[in-house]
């Protein structure tokens, strides 16, 4: 980052190293190494940013195709959300974060949405889900929680993975942003995914250590993932997101040589 260029609206070091920065187009939150965690564009705050962000979002919407309910764990600065409150203003979202301080800072630099359809909760997202009546279900449960020693522990767990899986719909899906830099925690986050799904697909992000993990209760839809470039091109238009691209990685990255020749001529 050039420091000429950068603006510091908040800074906290320590153990715990945030900072906001207003950069260009952009403000930015960033945690320990200069991590950037969330990045939301001055003008337009709905348009995603950050590359894994992008990925997620369009990897969401072809698992789950306007979701009426979603769970967002891990809010950050709110990408995600102004994403939501713009483009799929029929659906509930609920926003869950363990930590009042990035929720604060949500809330005071990058304008969080919060109306009758966007609600915010401090609170660990693993008891948040232990919490919830049998009664409240989810078609889409959003997995972003990180923290400045990567994917938090309590949130990428089997238990997890467990009561998410409960708290979904019949047909619900779970889309989690993934690191793949450190090997061994990346395995085993993989193998309580694994243990809980019926079925899943990992996207790697273009140039990106991030990886987009989709877990399903269901057989791998790719009627669904893998739709005719006429309907990805309608999504990328109707959603700025690049449909196309995420699409074509997932089938590469996950669809097998006879699942291929049976998709193409099915």
């Amino acid at each position: 980052m050039d420091s000429r260029e950068k603006k510091v609206l908040h800074s906290i070091r320590g153990d715990n190293h945030i900072e906001v920065v207003d950069q260009g187009e952009f403000r930015s939150l960033y945690f320990q190494n200069s991590v950037v965690q969330s990045r939301i564009y001055h003008e337009t705050p709905e348009k995603l940013a950050l590359r894994y962000t992008q990925y997620m979002m369009a990897a969401a919407l072809l698992a789950m195709p306007a979701p009426a309910r979603v769970l967002l764990i891990g809010v950050g600065a709110g990408a995600l959300l102004h994403y939501f409150n713009h483009y799929l203003q029929d659906t509930m979202v609920d926003g869950v974060d363990n930590s009042d301080h990035i929720i604060r800072i949500a809330r005071g630099f990058f304008s969080l949405p919060e109306n009758s359809r966007i609600s915010i909760y401090c609170q660990d997202g693993l008891n948040y889900l232990a919490s919830l009546s049998d009664t409240l279900k989810y078609d889409l449960i959003l997995v972003d929680a990180f923290n400045d020693n990567g994917m938090a522990k309590s949130i990428y767990s089997a238990e997890f993975f467990k009561i998410a899986v409960e708290r979904l719909n019949e047909e619900g899906v779970i889309c989690c942003n993934l690191w793949s830099g450190n090997h061994d925690a990346f395995i085993r986050v993989q193998k309580a995914i694994r243990k809980n799904s019926a079925s899943r697909i990992y996207i790697p992000v273009r140039r990106r250590e991030n990886m987009i993990g989709v877990l399903f209760q269901i057989p791998l839809p790719w009627k669904t993932i893998c739709p005719p470039n006429s309907v990805l091109k309608q999504l990328s238009e109707q959603y700025d997101i690049d449909f196309k691209e995420v699409s074509a990685a997932a089938r590469k990255h996950n669809m097998k040589i006879g699942e291929q020749m049976q998709f193409w001529f099915s």
